[in-house]
């Protein structure tokens, strides 16, 4: 399917953009204009990437590595997850249990944090996001908590602590901020959304495991877009399922990547040997799905959803269509 259109909204799938230059994607977030942040997550092989995607089908083109820049070695981290603060760019690093602060440009300016359960201590953070007053949110994922610190880094407060209780915590993962600074955590092995209010209190919970189109299985990140919709990777389930701003189901996306990406198409046409193993198969069909989709980033100013679809190495892209009307057709 490639438009999806429920209770009102329509996603409109745009294009597929990835290949062997993503080997390893784990997160994107938007930056200015046309930029989007890679983490490249692997043993030996991590890295930031700086990559232009335009509007248009074939317009994408990788500007930077930051490993190429950084005075840090990003073979020794693991970058988690990340967010734009509007300067400079923000990455959990799981393996170092810190905050990396770039520039856009890929100088390491900052870092923030150590192992540890103390103040500014992590254990293997995930999620970051950031309030309107460019406050960070952490998710210290295996402390059960989430930490809020200023834009210098200086701790705030922190709370969570471990349990299936609403407030409470189970290795939280993806973060959000909405336009009201509300939060929304992934709550990963709770199997449900959280939202909290800016000074922590508990506004609402919803989801639980299992299979059913309103369920949940281990959600990975959560995005909400500037009307209050709640996007949410669904990461065993293989989709992204959207929720209303109270926390009611309104559809799932599965993949709808009915062609290579520009880069993928490149290498296929390469080598004949994977060009002819591909015509081979039964069907093309599973290319077009999720598996394991760890990232979901709505960016307001273009209205697309960025899906990070991880173990096919890409990016699905969809539009969010305003004012769709579903097609009348006379018999």
């Amino acid at each position: 399917m490639l438009t999806t259109s429920a209770k009102g909204r329509a996603l409109d799938y745009n294009r597929v953009v990835g290949g062997r230059q993503f080997r390893g994607i784990n997160y994107a977030t938007a930056g200015l204009n046309n930029d989007v942040f890679i983490l490249i997550r692997e043993t030996y092989h991590s890295d930031i990437l700086k990559v232009n995607i335009g509007p248009d089908i074939d317009d994408e083109e990788v500007l930077m590595s930051f490993s190429d820049t950084s005075k840090m070695d990003l073979k020794r981290s693991w970058p988690s997850c990340a967010t734009f603060n509007g300067l400079n760019l923000l990455v959990t690093d799981e393996l170092q249990n810190s905050i990396l602060i770039f520039s856009t440009d890929g100088e390491l300016l900052d870092t923030i944090g150590s192992l540890g359960k103390g103040e500014t201590e992590f254990n293997r953070p995930s999620g970051i996001a950031v309030d309107a007053a460019n406050n960070m949110y952490v998710a210290d994922t295996l402390n059960h908590r989430i930490q809020k610190l200023s834009p210098t880094g200086s701790f705030i407060e922190s709370w969570g602590k471990f349990g299936d209780a609403d407030g409470s915590l189970n290795s939280p993962w993806g973060l959000c901020i909405d336009k009201d600074d509300f939060l929304y955590i992934a709550d990963h092995k709770n199997h449900r959304i959280q939202k909290f209010s800016p000074d922590g209190n508990f506004v609402i919970s919803f989801g639980n495991i299992g299979t059913r189109t309103e369920t949940l299985n281990h959600p990975s990140d959560v995005s909400v877009d500037d009307s209050g919709d709640i996007y949410v990777a669904d990461w065993v389930n293989d989709r992204i399922q959207i929720y209303d701003s109270h926390g009611i189901y309104v559809t799932s996306l599965t993949g709808s990547a009915v062609a290579l990406s520009k880069w993928q198409e490149q290498y296929v046409k390469a080598s004949p040997d994977v060009f002819k193993a591909r015509r081979r198969v039964p069907s093309l069909e599973p290319e077009t799905l999720f598996a394991l989709p760890t990232c979901v980033s709505f960016d307001d100013s273009k209205s697309r959803l960025l899906a990070v679809d991880s173990q096919r190495w890409r990016i699905q892209i969809f539009n969010k269509v305003s004012n769709y009307s579903d097609p009348q057709f006379n018999i």
